[in-house]
């Protein structure tokens, strides 16, 4: 429960200060995305979904679903308030030959490559936890002493 706690606080957290990004940073017409309905479902569910990760024992997975969720919640958010139209205010290069982004698609990257290493290394930390197929040992015998 305390995790779960830690992973909504850091969410809307980072959400607001999104939120506030939008707000006070002005957005040229060419840096308005239009999103579609299946983008507001799927992302819906993405942040319904990593809600489960704050059940796993490790604070970091709980802090990198947080920043995930975060990024989720203030694209939702926005969207939400401008008939799925998002706003990139953060501007790299031109209109031409340049990148437009928000701090949501920041914290959703961010937790994205987070989310993976922690999971991988969580995941490798319990490896004697995973269920073990006899099958797949005999196979790679066979392939070690074939060789």
């Amino acid at each position: 429960m305390r995790r779960l706690l830690g992973l909504l606080v850091i969410a809307l957290a980072l959400a607001a200060v999104d939120l506030w990004v939008k707000f006070v940073l002005p957005t040229p017409e060419w840096a308005l995305h239009q999103r579609s309905n299946v983008w507001f479902f799927g992302s819906c569910f993405l942040l319904v979904a990593a809600l489960p990760l704050a059940r796993l024992r490790s604070n970091t997975v709980t802090v990198a679903a947080g920043i995930f969720n975060g990024g989720v919640l203030g694209n939702l958010i926005s969207a939400s308030d401008d008939d799925l139209v998002v706003p990139n205010p953060i501007l790299i290069g031109n209109h031409t030959n340049g990148i437009a982004f928000n701090l949501a698609d920041a914290f959703i990257l961010t937790g994205n490559l987070m989310l993976m290493a922690t999971l991988i290394a969580l995941t490798i930390r319990n490896r004697h936890r995973l269920p073990r197929s006899a099958t797949a040992f005999r196979r790679l015998r066979r392939r070690r002493a074939s060789a």
